[in-house]
């Protein structure tokens, strides 16, 4: 028995060290190695925190990603974002978005390469139709995108956003970028990517700055189901201003990274409360107006329409629409060569020098809408009568 008892210690004292070295290895095996591509990743993060826009958002709301657009109030002035499809009236640029300058006469679109990336292109219009695609030089020479959508260029024709994913220096998904237009080059100069909050690992997407009524907008899916997106309005800065390591801590710092609760942003009052009337004053201006089928369009002598649906021919229901847009069109081009007109008024030699091209070409376009407009009303007229006196 003794020599049993001690046999048996001896093997217990034998597996105590293997035991401690298994529990040895375990720890050591839970350690994971981090991978040279995610510790750049991570780096790059934590540089655009350090970096990151201070920004005040002063509303959001959820909707369906199809038919985000309809979220966005944007003021007259500032151009339109539409739809590829709707745009150009056809079935092969799902997915892809157009930016509609103010006047109407140039737009920035993508469209998709042979090759399934996608690019930006713009096309100008001149006597009623529009030029060939031409390439945004500059954007994407050197195909560090894979996609590259949702343009929107600012007032001063130069500042110039856009979303792009497949970037290396990206956060992940779709990410928000800026470039200038280099007027000397004819170029787009390298693209920047805007940064956080508007960026994240998620896909963050049409960047627009509506600079009449001081708002700007922005859309992404980060923390949203499937099919969702969210479109964060918020106030723009002219000066970049950042969230100081020494008066925040990590924790806010990344809550704002995040954009965990916009009420965060919010240490402005009276800045708040005036944004917050901008915006329930532009979309006031785009709610529906009441009797939006009220017209006064003359036929004959006695014949004067005052409802839409008193068009007795469809195709003229759809020319009256075509012919309120050339209006609105002309109405808005008069209003720029005003202001152009009395710019050129005070300005110096040189700068009238410039903006002489301009305002001639302006003036040749009003001409040219002017007699689009009467060509088409004389149209409806005459259609509407032939169709009238066939059938007394």
């Amino acid at each position: 028995m003794n020599i049993r008892l001690i046999v048996a210690l001896f093997i217990v004292l034998l597996a105590i060290p293997v035991q401690g070295q298994r529990r040895r290895v375990k720890k050591v095996q839970r350690i994971q190695k981090i991978s040279p591509e995610e510790q750049m990743r991570l780096e790059r993060i934590e540089r655009m925190k350090a970096a990151m826009q201070k920004v005040m958002i002063i509303d959001s709301v959820v909707v369906d990603k199809e038919g985000f657009l309809k979220a966005y109030h944007l003021s007259s002035e500032t151009g339109s974002i539409k739809d590829g499809d709707d745009f150009f009236h056809i079935k092969e640029n799902d997915g892809y978005f157009v930016y509609l300058n103010e006047i109407g006469n140039k737009c920035y679109y993508s469209k998709q390469e042979t090759d399934s990336t996608s690019n930006l292109y713009y096309r100008e219009e001149a006597n009623l139709e529009w030029s060939q695609p031409v390439l945004l030089e500059g954007i994407n020479d050197e195909h560090l995108f894979r996609h590259v959508n949702y343009p929107y260029m600012m007032g001063d024709g130069s500042t110039f956003y856009f979303a792009a994913d497949g970037d290396s220096e990206g956060l992940g998904g779709y990410d928000i970028y800026m470039t200038t237009y280099d007027e000397e080059d004819k170029r787009f100069l390298r693209p920047v990517n805007i940064g956080m909050p508007f960026n994240s690992e998620a896909n963050d997407y049409l960047y627009v700055i509506d600079e009449y009524a001081n708002l700007g907008w922005f859309a992404t899916d980060r923390n949203q189901e499937e099919g969702k997106v969210c479109i964060y309005v918020f106030v723009p800065s002219e000066k970049r201003l950042t969230y100081s390591a020494e008066d925040y801590t990590p924790e806010e710092i990344n809550s704002f990274a995040e954009i965990s609760c916009i009420s965060d942003t919010w240490d402005d009052e009276e800045q708040y409360s005036l944004a917050v009337h901008r915006l329930e004053e532009v979309r006031k201006a785009q709610q529906p107006k009441e009797n939006s089928n009220n017209i006064s369009f003359v036929i004959n002598d006695d014949v004067t329409y005052r409802q839409l649906s008193e068009f007795k021919l469809p195709e003229n229901l759809m020319r009256y629409q075509q012919l309120v847009a050339l209006k609105n069109r002309q109405a808005t081009l008069n209003q720029s060569l005003e202001k152009t007109r009395e710019a050129y008024a005070i300005a110096g030699k040189a700068a009238r020098k410039a903006m002489a091209s301009g305002i001639l070409s302006d003036e040749q376009q009003v001409q040219t809408l002017y007699s689009a407009i009467h060509d088409l009303e004389k149209t409806i007229r005459n259609t509407e009568n032939t169709y009238l006196t066939k059938n007394k």
